[in-house]
């Protein structure tokens, strides 16, 4: 038997933590204060919103950058450069008061005097007809003007050998094509090809007739096909520019006539090569 240390009284005895313990260096820590703890809380919840408000202005710098990348580079856009006249056009627009509107005798007048064409130009009438709605008006007719315009007009009849020989080459080369009601069941297949140029025999046109021998003879003597575009404006020759003012007028008034005269908003004269000038509606 080994020999016991004596137990001491009021010691505590190395299995409870006495002085014969070990506790490899550490010491037991004082606990903190309530001060202490809320003053560590406060400091934590306030490095808490700093890397926050941080992290949150990152996160944006992030975004800006982003869309920065994803927004696409600006398209130029090209200024187109403006026409320039000749000095020969400019001296003659000088004679024409832009937002002046002038009657028959002076509109033709100055047409005369602005044409710039050493050959005999034609004298051109733009006429832009609208609806109650605003929309674009579609008229089509057949008239003959008093006085003699110096336009040629080549006439063709649709026959079956006609007929054959555009439905293979694709080709209408001739101004105006005549019909009768007979043959319209065979022109019907030329749609595609009269159609878009505007060639395709209409009754409101006069083109579809029971007589295409006569109504040929009538064309080339001077009646004239008068149709508006898809802008509702109808382009017409009225003469020459060495014609006679008073033939001009004749010929202009002949067109009008026919024309309805409350859808009417525009009329503009000019020479082949010349400045436009505004006709009184």
């Amino acid at each position: 038997m080994g020999t016991q240390r004596p137990v001491v009284i009021g010691e505590v005895p190395e299995e409870l933590g006495g002085p014969m313990a070990e506790h490899h260096g550490k010491q037991k820590e004082k606990g903190k204060s309530k001060k202490e703890k809320v003053t560590e809380k406060i400091k934590e919840a306030k490095l808490g919103k700093k890397e926050k408000i941080q992290e949150g202005k990152t996160e944006e710098t992030k975004e800006a950058k982003s869309e920065e990348v994803k927004e696409e580079p600006k398209k130029k856009i090209k200024q187109g450069k403006a026409k320039v006249r000749s000095q020969k056009y400019q001296k003659a627009a000088v004679l024409i008061k832009p937002q002046e509107h002038y009657n028959f005798a002076e509109a033709i007048d100055l047409v005369k005097k602005t044409s710039l064409t050493r050959f005999d130009g034609n004298v051109e009438v733009h006429i832009r007809l609208l609806g109650k709605s605003g929309k674009p008006e579609q008229v089509r007719g057949l008239l003959k003007y008093p006085h003699a315009t110096g336009k040629k007009i080549n006439v063709a009849t649709l026959d079956d050998k006609t007929i054959e020989e555009i439905e293979k080459t694709g080709q209408a080369s001739d101004d105006i094509y005549l019909a009768t009601p007979a043959q319209m069941s065979k022109v019907a297949k030329l749609a595609k090809i009269l159609g878009p140029k505007g060639k395709m025999p209409n009754p409101k046109a006069g083109t579809i007739t029971d007589d295409p021998e006569k109504t040929k003879r009538d064309l080339e003597a001077g009646q004239t096909e008068y149709k508006t575009d898809l802008y509702g404006i109808i382009h017409q020759i009225i003469g020459k520019v060495s014609g006679k003012s008073e033939e001009l007028a004749e010929n202009l008034k002949t067109l009008l006539d026919v024309l309805p005269s409350d859808k009417i908003v525009s009329i503009n004269l000019c020479a082949t090569m010349g400045p436009g000038i505004k006709v009184q509606v």
